[in-house]
């Protein structure tokens, strides 16, 4: 078998922010979020197994002028990620980032050349898994933040697999794209 022309099973990963990557419900200010542990070790498993890792987030914060000039940027690049995208308006603004439209996931794709239908979104919302859901990538729902309220009601919208948090969801990935299931 030629394994030179093998195409993998999956290229990337993007996380939600707030209520995936903290466990927190309602965020007004970035500090708002208090963050799980093994963010970094996660990340750094998930592309020791040739996948590259996306944050993509929504933060009104910034358009209603909440965010005191948080750094995004220097949180994101502490955890390893391969680069981060942020709507930073708010619901009313129209815009075509906001979670669930795919903007965010379509600039992503533009500029790391992805395959969107060989990727993952991973967050604890329902608009999170129709973001990922709407350009053909699968839908991970995790049950942090709102994710236990949004797998109750999952009535006109199913999150293609359910996992208890961002580091169950990663190795599930991680076993489906190596063959021992170790990193």
């Amino acid at each position: 078998m030629n394994t030179k022309n093998k195409q993998k099973k999956y290229q990337a990963v993007f996380f939600d922010r707030d209520g995936t990557l903290g466990r927190s419900q309602v965020v007004r200010v970035p500090t708002d979020v208090e963050l799980l542990e093994g963010i970094a070790e996660t990340f750094a498993a998930l592309k020791a197994a040739g996948l590259k890792v996306f944050i993509v987030t929504n933060q009104s914060c910034i358009a209603r002028g909440l965010d005191n000039g948080y750094d995004f940027a220097k949180e994101f690049r502490s955890y390893g990620a391969d680069g981060w995208y942020i709507c930073p308006h708010d619901t009313q603004d129209g815009c075509d980032c906001r979670k669930p439209k795919n903007g965010l996931l379509l600039q992503a794709q533009r500029e790391n050349g992805l395959d969107l239908t060989r990727c993952i979104m991973v967050g604890d919302r329902r608009t999170d898994v129709l973001c990922g859901q709407s350009v053909g990538a699968l839908g991970f729902l995790v049950r942090t933040g709102k994710g236990l309220i949004e797998e109750a009601d999952q009535t006109d919208w199913h999150a293609d697999m359910v996992f208890d948090d961002f580091r169950q969801a990663a190795d599930w990935i991680i076993r489906e794209v190596t063959e021992d299931g170790s990193y």
